[in-house]
């Protein structure tokens, strides 16, 4: 049976000695429009705890219309403030199954907006190697034989099912806010009663707390969906089944060596209170390609550096269309070869591939991602895209350069699938540091395109930047690629402007004075695009307008890549993660 509470907030009634939360299963409204850095609901999961509690015949508080911009339901402090009635309620719940049955487990589905098949398992532990720890501050959620019984055995049922499971990577769950961590002794002196009556039952063993971290791919519905919802449900199984004692396991990765770990539950003091150097923006690396013919140009990329930790594949195509894989971790790199994950760039000699088999997210609308929330919902899973493609490099390289300042071209010959249809590929490839990489550097206006013209046997290349600063200034710089290496061109106003974020360039327009004096009009004629909106350095909002256009210089036609980002906001002090 189900009722409600409130009018954003459904309560499902079950036997078993479960309780699910989903604090942030609503959708946007008037906060998350009026925030310059506004909090992604994590969609889907509202519909995802309501399964899970079926299955398993559990409880459930699932908030399934409060935008998290107007009331984080994940945050103690602000439903102190404002819903202190909803703490008082998870109190109840809690203590009604640990009277009725001896012990609680709670379960706090979220969204996480990468990409790649993977759930995050929060429980105020980070991994490393072989243990288990706690970061600074935070306490652990759950007993050492939840964590290696049905935990343990939920992370292997999920890699079985092709769904990566880390613990702690990006989300432990340790923040003192976080509501995990109300289900630790953390808080037993807390102003709230209800919070201490919560870490009351913790420090006596009643409780075992997990959060869930679930990626886009693993909640959107889908086959990945269903084998996530499955794996988890078998992992609980003998609650529902009425056993009150928590199964020991010992979990084995897919590979069949042991998977368990040593639960260290000390956690570190906390860092001196000393302002630490912020980390360096990292490098982004890859292969920009465009096929003029097909109307497809993508995008796939490495962040590298100490602070680099992820990848992704975009692919445009239509005019407006957007597929878009993202990873999370530190990228592999070996010699001659780049990857994370299912995305792999190669580049040996004077030839080179770059392949890709995965989920996507395919959105129709190339102003999409202005809302990353708005995408998502919008969008449909691709479970199997894929993309293979060889690379025939115009001068040879050992290996990906990742240090090398000038860039690389080359043919690209392969094939994409996307939504099942085949389309065969052949661009002009870009391979060296990405011109999408937003860096440290501070602007106010920038506009960047790369273009290859080929006139007979004569080939040349075109790279040009125009950044504007805060105080007025200009910086234009422009270079040509011909048979003799680069050498430095002018380069005039460059028009490359969208007053609609929502819409393309109006007009790409340059003058170009080439090394030997000669001026040429170059022109762009846009064929895809995509607008983003992505957080900058000092806490400003940048949109990105980017995409492919055919070129002219003069008399020669050529393709190639265009991008335009603006400030449109000022420094936000509350930006932030905030789980």
């Amino acid at each position: 049976m189900s009722a409600t509470i409130a009018a954003w907030l459904e309560i499902v009634e079950g036997p078993a000695p479960i309780l699910l939360i989903a604090p942030h299963g609503g959708r946007a409204g008037a906060a998350a429009r009026a925030a310059l850095h506004p909090k992604v609901n994590d969609l889907e999961t509202a519909a995802i705890a309501r399964e899970l509690a079926g299955r398993l015949g559990a409880c459930a508080l699932i908030n399934s219309a409060m935008d998290r911009n107007e009331l984080d339901c994940n945050r103690l402090g602000q439903l102190a403030a404002r819903a202190p009635w909803m703490i008082e309620l998870i109190a109840g719940r809690v203590e009604h199954i640990a009277r009725r049955r001896g012990r609680v487990i709670v379960m706090l589905i979220h969204g996480w907006n990468v990409i790649e098949p993977r759930v995050d398992i929060g429980l105020g532990l980070r991994d490393h190697g072989a243990h288990l720890r706690p970061p600074a501050g935070a306490h652990v959620s759950a007993s050492d034989d939840f964590i290696s019984g049905p935990v343990a055995a939920m992370a292997e049922r999920l890699d079985r099912a092709g769904i990566a499971a880390t613990f702690g990577m990006r989300y432990p769950g340790g923040a003192r806010q976080n509501l995990l961590q109300a289900f630790t002794p953390r808080h037993h002196a807390s102003d709230i009663p209800a919070v201490r009556r919560l870490a009351a039952l913790a420090a006596d063993g009643a409780v075992d707390a997990v959060q869930l971290e679930m990626s886009v791919a693993v909640r959107m519905p889908g086959p990945l969906r269903a084998r996530g919802i499955a794996a988890i449900a078998e992992s609980f199984r003998f609650a529902r089944a009425g056993d009150g004692a928590v199964p020991a396991t010992e979990s084995k990765t897919s590979n069949g060596t042991s998977g368990a770990r040593i639960v260290i539950r000390e956690s570190p003091p906390r860092p001196a209170q000393a302002a630490a150097p912020s980390a360096a923006a990292p490098t982004r690396y890859g292969v920009e390609f465009f096929d003029a013919a097909a109307n497809v140009g993508g995008i796939a990329s490495f962040d590298l550096g100490a602070s680099g930790a992820g990848g992704r594949i975009m692919i445009l195509f239509d005019r407006c269309r957007a597929a878009l894989f993202t990873a999370e971790g530190r990228p592999h790199h070996d010699g001659a070869t780049l990857s994370l994950g299912p995305l792999r760039f190669v580049c040996d000699g004077g030839a080179g591939s770059l392949a890709f088999a995965g989920p996507a997210i395919v959105v129709n609308d190339g102003a999409a991602y202005l809302s990353v929330e708005s995408a998502l919902a919008g969008g449909a899973l691709d479970p199997a895209m894929r993309f293979r493609a060889a690379l025939a490099l115009e001068e040879a390289a050992r290996a990906p350069d990742l240090a090398a300042t000038d860039p690389r071209f080359a043919r690209l010959e392969g094939e994409l699938v996307i939504a099942g249809q085949p389309r065969k590929i052949s661009a002009v490839a870009r391979i060296g540091v990405s011109v999408t990489g937003l860096g440290a550097g501070r602007f106010e206006t920038r506009r960047t395109l790369w273009a290859r013209f080929a006139s007979g046997r004569r080939i040349a290349v075109l790279e040009a930047c125009e950044t504007a600063n805060g105080d007025r200034s200009y910086r234009r710089d422009a270079r040509i690629l011909t048979e003799t290496g680069w050498r430095a061109a002018e380069v005039g106003p460059i028009e490359l402007t969208t007053h609609d974020p929502a819409a393309p360039p109006d007009r790409i327009a340059a003058s170009i004075v080439a090394p030997r004096g000669a001026e040429s009009q170059l022109s762009g004629a846009v064929r895809s695009f995509m607008s983003l909106s992505r957080p900058g350095a000092d806490g400003v909002r940048i949109h990105t307008t980017l995409g492919f256009a055919e070129f002219r210089l003069g008399g020669e036609s050529g393709a190639g890549m265009f991008e335009y980002s603006r400030v449109v906001g000022q420094p936000d002090a509350a930006f932030g993660q905030i789980r």
